[in-house]
């Protein structure tokens, strides 16, 4: 890694600004996506003379601007903002990690915040896992609050606290790989049996006509009679504790989206993809595929015993 730093923004940087502002990957995971105008643009510059809560640098490697970091909503009495940043020379390898990790040692450092949160738009899935990668958690959705090419999109709310970024810094900079890295998957294949739906209605209660009578799902629209959904989500469980991380794996928290139904004996194949770890704790994306496509998705929090590590 060269050089890095946080140049507060000037007007000698404004054209290069306005340039990567109105890249079309940048632009598209923007609230506002329209090509922004040179009168806009320095509009908005003029704005932020003065204003205490908002403040914009230029990132730079090794004297070389490639990128913006900004910080808004900052309030002093509570110790809160908000940031955003977009990388202007995506060419620089590991520039992502390198603008997060120097806005977030400026939070805690500089600010001396206690809490750095932002927003990402649902459809911009690598980013809200790249946040996680780097210690920020979900901690809220705003559903449908976004309206963008004629759809309404969710917004979620990401955020990490200084003690937090603190405890896991040299760990996600000096990351190792290996076992149960970021990027590391599995993969399971399994059958959802009939006896097993059955023994699964009796234990749950859940007797619903539309996991038994195969007349009465065709007639709501379906092949046939369904799994339950937890049921076979229930795989999810099973690999964790016995397989992939192991025996000892306490379950944090499971998110799930049920996308296609998913019928008594037919094959099915779960994959798991880490998607970060701090200390004992991997967040690992959980999906269901049966021949159709994807079944069933999700995000799984866990507790990994040391033995396993």
């Amino acid at each position: 890694m060269g050089h890095v730093q946080l140049v507060p923004l000037s007007e000698e940087y404004l054209d290069l600004v306005l340039e990567w502002r109105n890249k079309p990957e940048v632009r598209q995971n923007m609230y506002t996506t329209h090509e922004i105008t040179k009168e806009e643009h320095m509009s908005w510059f003029e704005g932020l003379k003065g204003d205490s809560k908002r403040r914009y640098f230029v990132f730079e490697v090794d004297d070389q601007p490639c990128g913006v970091i900004g910080f808004v909503e900052i309030h002093q009495a509570s110790k809160s903002a908000s940031w955003a940043f977009y990388s202007g020379d995506s060419s620089v390898r590991g520039i992502g990690s390198m603008m997060e990790v120097a806005a977030l040692d400026y939070a805690f450092n500089t600010l001396e915040l206690n809490k750095l949160y932002c927003e990402v738009l649902e459809f911009n899935e690598s980013v809200i896992r790249f946040h996680r990668k780097h210690g920020f958690q979900v901690e809220g959705v705003f559903r449908k609050q976004h309206f963008h090419d004629a759809e309404f999109w969710d917004i979620y709310r990401l955020a990490i606290f200084r003690d937090d970024w603190l405890r896991c810094r040299d760990e996600i900079i000096n990351r190792e790989k290996g076992k149960f890295s970021p990027g590391s998957t599995y993969e399971h294949k399994f059958v959802m049996t009939d006896d097993q739906v059955r023994e699964f209605a009796e234990v749950s209660g859940d007797k619903n006509r539309v996991h038994r009578d195969d007349k009465f799902a065709r007639e709501l629209g379906f092949n046939g009679k369904l799994v339950h959904g937890f049921l076979a989500a229930s795989i999810f469980s099973n690999v964790f504790g016995t397989l992939f991380p192991g025996e000892g794996t306490v379950y944090i928290n499971q998110s799930m989206k049920f996308i296609k139904p998913i019928y008594p004996n037919t094959e099915l194949r779960a994959v798991f993809k880490v998607d970060s770890k701090i200390g004992r704790k991997l967040v690992v994306s959980t999906l269901v595929y049966n021949a159709e496509g994807l079944a069933i998705s999700g995000l799984a929090e866990l507790l990994v015993p040391v033995s396993l590590l």
